[in-house]
């Protein structure tokens, strides 16, 4: 999608699954504390939580590129709590534009957007 590559696979995976956890708070899965907490672990270990093209759009097509490959399901693991979690294959391009605004606004907090 890119030229080259700004965010390594790793960092790629960790703000995967700081979306997910905004997508688990947006939905009422799991409360603001449980989503304060996995921030402050993902910050400790000094993972990204963040990438300047983290947009909707450009999220959301390559969801869509995932479904084509996930036999028509998104799949997407959402936390219920620490420790547990369920799979979701109904995420609204709407979810996940709060998601990205949480996820900025939670940069926002930390002084780093």
């Amino acid at each position: 999608m890119f030229d080259e590559p700004y965010i390594m696979h790793g960092e790629a995976v960790n703000v995967d699954g700081w979306l997910c956890v905004l997508l688990s708070l947006g939905r009422g899965y799991i409360n603001h504390a449980t989503a304060d907490r996995v921030y402050a672990a993902m910050k400790a270990i000094g993972m990204p939580t963040c990438w300047e093209h983290c947009t909707t759009d450009i999220l959301w097509k390559g969801l869509e590129d995932a479904v084509e490959h996930r036999h028509g399901k998104q799949r997407l693991p959402l936390i219920t709590g620490i420790g547990s979690s369920v799979c979701v294959n109904d995420i609204t391009k709407e979810e996940l534009r709060t998601a990205v605004e949480f996820m900025h606004a939670y940069e926002l907090r930390e002084g780093k957007a």
